[in-house]
């Protein structure tokens, strides 16, 4: 029997439960006596103290038991005088990671569930949080608890620093020294629900703070508290500087977006400004000339409106997105290429022009002016380039082909693709990788062949509208 007792350790849910329900056996003996004691009297006032006693015994079984203050004072009361230890570590842990752990819809979803978590172990009904910003100790989140706040001062940041959870009563009491109560703001010792701060510490480093309300059940704390909400601290700060870390990736991410946007986008205007060069080149040779006439008013309108949707592309608003591919005449998307770089290069098209390709116009006309421009300046001034478009099985074909420099072996399979590798002089190395971005996108692929000395064939494969349409029938 000795040993049954030794094994039996009733959790302290089940505890509570029990003295729960004997502390409401008992009141309920209690009214049931007084009522037989009332009974056994005679006299009118005893008539009136039979039907006042249940309704006094049910308001009181109704409201005053089952409030919030009373079960505070019952867990206190239990925790204090029947348990070695204040909290059931295993229950607590539970809870604290449950709560931090449970995603949340708003943006400072994380922030709340962090004061929640501290809030829950010390039975504080609301509290704040602090974080660092500029120096200062700023209230960034607020759980349950409206007090009017300020900025803290910077004392308070070095003052928290050290780990210490400071108990604001004390404070009040003066019973710690000047200089650390000085380090209080004042909106904090001026809030009478303000009960104690707890550090929030990663690492080395103050991660923040969290700003107590007073139980419904006030009380010092002890080394129990401190112990566990030290570890506490610890552990939300670890949540804290994780999210905050995701922050500044997704930050240095969108940068890196900005950055290679921006980076297209100066390659399009050095092609642009190469393309005007050779134009104006051209122009002091061929200016009587009617068809160049013609081929530079069409380059000039052509420019003009790749400027206009490149200054679109630099505006933060833009909000465009690229189309979905679709069953295009491939061969009007090459011949406007051709067009707008006819008056600076001479271009030959050649081919069926008339074949269909799933694609995106835009994206292909972008591609496609990369390659082209690429061809013009590998090649002499008179050396033309050759575009030309033919049906392979399932696919259609677009080949440019020039007769310049060309490039050797180790440059293709190593740096012709890698962003900011060039041969030229002036180049930025971006054409040849967006072009290959903005084809791979589609659904289509790059390839290239080319010897040095005898220049080189880009060729783009996209689905043909034949071969993509027998294989969403099938």
């Amino acid at each position: 029997m000795a040993s049954l007792r030794g094994k039996l350790r009733p959790s302290r849910t089940a505890a509570l439960g029990l003295l729960g329900l004997l502390a409401g056996a008992t009141y309920f003996l209690v009214i049931v006596g007084l009522s037989a004691l009332l009974h056994a009297q005679e006299g009118t006032a005893t008539a009136i103290a039979l039907m006042i006693v249940p309704l006094v015994s049910a308001v009181v079984a109704a409201v005053v038991l089952p409030a919030e203050r009373t079960r505070a004072w019952f867990r206190v009361m239990t925790a204090k005088h029947l348990f070695a230890h204040r909290y059931d570590y295993r229950a607590e842990w539970l809870r604290f990671t449950d709560t931090l752990s449970r995603p949340g819809e708003a943006p400072a979803a994380l922030e709340v569930r962090v004061i929640k978590a501290i809030a829950d172990i010390a039975d504080s009904p609301g509290g704040l949080l602090l974080l660092p910003d500029g120096g200062e100790m700023l209230v960034k989140a607020n759980w349950n608890w409206a007090v009017a706040s300020h900025g803290a001062t910077a004392r308070l940041a070095d003052f928290l620093a050290s780990g210490r959870i400071v108990e604001l009563d004390a404070v009040r009491a003066d019973d710690i020294h000047p200089d650390e109560a000085g380090a209080i703001p004042e909106w904090i010792l001026a809030a009478p629900g303000a009960w104690a701060i707890v550090p929030l510490i990663h690492v080395d480093r103050l991660a923040g703070a969290v700003l107590l309300e007073r139980p419904l059940i006030g009380r010092t704390l002890d080394w129990e508290d401190f112990d566990l909400l030290r570890v506490a601290g610890r552990q939300v700060a670890s949540y804290l500087a994780e999210a905050q870390g995701q922050d500044a990736l997704s930050e240095a991410q969108r940068f890196d977006e900005f950055n290679r946007r921006f980076a297209f986008i100066m390659h399009d205007i050095k092609n642009l400004v190469s393309q005007m060069g050779l134009l104006a080149r051209n122009a002091e040779r061929h200016a009587d000339n009617p068809a160049f006439q013609v081929d530079m008013i069409s380059t000039l309108h052509s420019s003009t409106a790749r400027m206009n949707d490149l200054l679109a592309r630099l505006s933060q608003h833009n909000k465009a997105r690229p189309e979905e591919p679709r069953a295009i005449a491939i061969g009007t998307i090459v011949a406007s290429v051709a067009a707008a770089k006819r008056a600076v290069h001479p271009i030959v098209l050649a081919g069926d022009t008339a074949l269909l390709a799933i694609a995106d116009p835009a994206r292909l006309e972008a591609a496609l002016a990369h390659l082209v421009q690429n061809a013009i300046e590998a090649s002499e001034g008179s050396e033309p380039v050759t575009l030309t478009i033919r049906g392979e099985g399932r696919e259609t074909v677009i080949q440019i082909i020039d007769k310049g420099c060309g490039m050797t072996a180790d440059f293709l399979h190593s740096q012709l693709f890698r962003p900011f590798s060039s041969t030229k002089d002036s180049g930025f190395g971006i054409g040849a990788y967006e072009a290959r971005t903005l084809i791979g996108a589609m659904g289509g692929r790059l390839s290239v062949k080319s010897e040095l000395g005898l220049g080189s064939c880009f060729t783009i494969a996209l689905p043909s509208a034949r071969g993509w349409a027998e294989e969403r029938a099938a």
